[in-house]
């Protein structure tokens, strides 16, 4: 019996939350839960069975429609579960309103929850309409690999020994580049081993000791199950999947030992040498995403220092190549052309220019933020000067003057491509924000631990990079991470310069590709389900630094 009393009481709370609280005077504590009842049967009723002229079709139509259109069984039957409980919910929050007269004593809750509970009816049946009904989502599925990485590097990466279209060395044209964007991805899967294995838990429950590792275990295997099925499903795929399989089990056991060697020395080392570790993932991070750049695209020196080595610049022996008569190594890979910038494509570039915005945009801004509170007005004119200018146009303007003025400016010195100029126009317009954001964090800091520094001998520098930017970064995490988030959605802005980013290869792929057969929407769903994949982990990874600094509790605050 007190079960149901705790089950009704908690029922009957979260009827209140939505349809609010009863008006009526025929609504008493004895039959309270009957009508709640009566206001659920006949929401179900109509979501059955329909009814009311206008009102939308219950659950036996929606049965009758997908069985006369001939639709997937199964894609059908989720969209109609949803349609139908969405629709229940709907009529019972409408209901339970009506009833009970909720509209009297709480007007606005009453009115919010009907108007909600019918927005997400609407919402949720169109949009599942779409996705599980009209969508052709095989044609976006068959084309995964030029929406990811663009035309130009596709054809650079497949159309060479060991893909599916070119099973004869005889057969091909180019070079093979791929080993580029896997040496990349070998050294990023370390790195985010890494990083979750400086989290270990020191404490004396064995419990979470073991679940800890498990939950991080668990959680990457499933992802990395899911890329395997992406990447190796065979619909249309034009390069070698078991090669593609090989190379992704290969990150897999190098993010394995990065998270168990790193986890092992975290639960047996002191805090200092754990913070210091993490000090040197940092490190390794910037350069990961600097060696990712050389390595695409590399300088004269790279090929010089290749060539050094005894490779020989691939490209030269195309003909040899071709005929089969020679196997180019590594080093005559390095020592010839790489992938040139202005061939890089697809969701590749997004990334590569979130993180140029993410990390030289927060190297800028700790320079500016500390620049503008200089005392010196040769370090802190030029600082306030740059943030101010950069603060006052918006994003799209800045793409255009690093399109079409910053060669210009930079030819002199560097002839650089336009997404090396769009990296570097993120990086400084992350920076000016970062800056202003970090800079609220440092007037924050409590005078006492300056003063406490200069007693300790520290130096001026000493103090900023130790003390004062530690803390002003632990006060402004979660706006750094804000600013980072709208970085990478502002990638999306490349478009409108003409640069062949994720966004504008969905956007324009179906009117130029006949695969594509003027199926628009898809492309551009699934951008932005990916563009949200992206922003919501970055979230949760600031939720998880924010909760190991102490800086999370029930009702705000630091812990304990």
């Amino acid at each position: 019996m007190s079960k149901w009393n705790i089950n009704s009481d908690s029922y009957f709370e979260f009827e209140e939350s939505i349809a609010g609280k009863s008006g009526a005077s025929w609504v008493t504590p004895e039959n309270n839960s009957i009508l709640s009842g009566i206001a659920f049967s006949l929401a179900v009723a109509l979501g059955v069975f329909g009814g009311i002229s206008y009102s939308p079709e219950g659950l036996i139509s929606m049965f009758e429609t997908s069985f006369y259109n001939d639709v997937s069984t199964s894609e059908s039957l989720l969209y109609i579960i949803l349609s139908f409980l969405t629709l229940v919910f709907a009529w019972w929050v409408t209901l339970t309103a009506v009833i009970k007269l909720t509209v009297r004593k709480t007007t606005t809750t009453a009115i919010l929850g009907i108007v909600t509970a019918w927005i997400i009816f609407i919402v949720v049946r169109g949009l599942s309409h779409f996705v599980l009904i009209e969508a052709d989502w095989v044609v976006v599925w068959a084309n995964r690999d030029l929406v990811m990485m663009g035309q130009l590097m596709k054809e650079q990466m497949t159309q060479s020994p060991g893909s599916h279209v070119c099973i004869d060395v005889n057969d091909c044209y180019g070079i093979n580049q791929n080993f580029r964007l896997w040496w990349t991805l070998y050294l990023t899967c370390g790195l985010f081993g890494t990083a979750y294995g400086t989290l270990g838990d020191k404490s004396d429950n064995d419990s979470v000791k073991f679940w800890k590792p498990v939950n991080f275990l668990i959680s990457f295997t499933l992802i990395s199950i899911i890329l395997i099925l992406i990447a190796t499903n065979p619909t249309e795929v034009s390069y070698n999947t078991d090669v593609v399989l090989q190379k992704i089990l290969i990150c897999m056991a190098i993010t394995y030992a990065a998270f168990g060697a790193t986890y092992y020395y975290s639960i047996n080392s002191e805090e200092y040498q754990i913070n210091r570790l993490k000090s040197y993932l940092t490190i390794a991070a910037v350069s990961v995403f600097f060696f990712a750049i050389l390595i695409m695209d590399p300088p004269t020196f790279v090929k010089n220092i290749a060539a050094l080595l005894g490779g020989d610049p691939a490209q030269e022996m195309s003909d040899e190549i071709i005929a089969g008569s020679v196997v180019p190594s590594t080093l005559d890979k390095l020592a010839g052309d790489g992938i040139q910038a202005s061939q890089w494509g697809g969701l590749f570039v997004n990334l590569i220019v979130a993180t140029a915005g993410c990390v030289l945009g927060f190297g800028i801004g700790v320079v500016l933020a500390f620049g503008r509170q200089s005392e010196l007005p040769f370090f802190r004119v030029p600082s306030v000067a740059l943030i101010e200018l950069v603060r006052s146009g918006p994003l799209i303007c800045w793409l255009y003057f690093a399109v079409f003025m910053m060669p210009d400016m930079m030819d002199p010195f560097y002839n650089a491509e336009d997404i090396i100029r769009m990296l570097l126009m993120f990086g400084v317009f992350g920076g000016c924000y970062i800056a202003e954001v970090l800079r609220g964090g440092l007037q924050a800091v409590d005078s006492g631990q300056k003063e406490a520094a200069i007693a300790l001998g520290l130096s001026p520098f000493q103090t900023k990079i130790q003390i004062e930017l530690p803390n002003a970064v632990r006060t402004t995490l979660p706006s750094i991470v804000s600013v980072f988030i709208g970085l990478w959605k502002d990638t999306t802005l490349l478009f409108i310069v003409n640069i062949l980013d994720f966004f504008k290869l969905a956007k324009d792929l179906p009117n130029t590709d006949l695969r594509f057969l003027g199926d628009f929407l898809e492309p551009l769903y699934i951008t932005a389900v990916v563009f949200w994949v992206f922003a919501f982990y970055l979230s949760r990874i600031s939720m998880g630094i924010e909760k190991s600094l102490g800086l999370v509790k029930e009702g705000g605050g630091e812990l304990a």
